[in-house]
């Protein structure tokens, strides 16, 4: 198991193989996916798919990547978490994005699982700015990242697309290297 980093209930990790099973179970429900890009899984297959080619990816990139979020108490994948589109200018930038399975929102995971990886970003020096987004309609992931202490910068109108190819206002949140607390 690669561990990229821990909280206090959970542990984030590259995928394996073996998890499947845990990202189909979040991936096929349409409650989960209606606010993001990629469609609601139809089968077992195209998770198995998704995991082989992340499993590639670690191989070029170990730090800005999609990771397996997973409870310490029971071993289960409950979602992910996504540091991507890394920009080198101004000391670096990234976006992050998660995704939780709907039986464990609710509970503090999402939160827990960004403000480990905001600790991540900082302290493995990654970036010195961390932004996210969200569908203006999906209050709750609002919440997480000012709960994880990023500040609302504004609306990008129209700037989304979601997995029915519609487009949507985003909301846009940050936070500099220096606000991250660890």
């Amino acid at each position: 198991m690669k561990i990229k980093y821990e909280t206090k209930r959970l542990i984030v990790r590259e995928w394996e193989k073996s998890d499947y099973k845990d990202l189909f179970e979040y991936a096929s429900d349409e409650e989960v996916t209606k606010y993001l890009h990629f469609k609601t899984y139809e089968n077992e297959q195209v998770a198995k798919e998704r995991i082989n080619t992340l499993i590639e990816s670690y191989k070029e990139s170990p730090f800005i990547n999609n990771f397996a979020v997973m409870t310490k108490n029971d071993n289960k994948v409950i979602g992910d978490i996504n540091i991507s589109t890394y920009k080198p200018q101004a000391g670096g930038s990234v976006h992050i994005g998660y995704t939780l399975n709907r039986n464990y929102q609710g509970n503090g995971y999402a939160t827990e699982a960004v403000i480990g990886a905001l600790n991540f970003i900082k302290g493995n020096n990654i970036a010195k700015r961390v932004e996210a987004t969200h569908d203006i309609d999906n209050s709750k992931s609002g919440s997480v990242l000012k709960r994880a202490g990023m500040k609302f910068e504004g609306i990008l109108r129209k700037a989304g697309e979601n997995n029915y190819h519609s487009r949507y206002d985003v909301a846009l949140y940050s936070i500099l290297y220096e606000e991250i607390n660890e």
